[in-house]
């Protein structure tokens, strides 16, 4: 016989197996609950001398933001279209511009 065929010569039972992921998890868990926060919100804004360049670029009133617009359109007509299902398509088209205006304001290019 070779080595690759012969079992194991240990197995963890189911018992200890869930143990074994519950440590896991605790571990975890406290390495998340000891890291700070407050190390995160002390931090400086990176982008701060180059907002206003960025808001130029993809804000509100720029191209791109014309063009995302435009591309959603022409998804939602042609998903329209292909599937016969307008409320999805219009549903999808209000629901990505409000994701995309919500995610505009969470940045700060509105």
């Amino acid at each position: 016989m070779s080595t690759l065929a012969l079992a194991p010569s240990f197995s963890l039972t189911p018992t200890q197996k869930k143990w074994g992921i519950m440590a896991l998890f605790v571990l975890f868990a406290a390495a998340l609950f000891f890291m700070p926060d407050s190390a995160w919100a002390a931090g400086e804004d990176l982008f701060k001398t180059g907002k206003e360049q960025i808001k130029s670029s993809a804000g509100t009133s720029s191209t791109l933001w014309f063009a995302m617009t435009v591309t959603g359109l022409a998804v939602s007509a042609v998903t329209g279209f292909i599937t016969k299902n307008w409320f999805a398509a219009i549903g999808g088209f209000f629901a990505g511009m409000i994701f995309l205006n919500v995610a505009a304001g969470v940045i700060g290019l509105s």
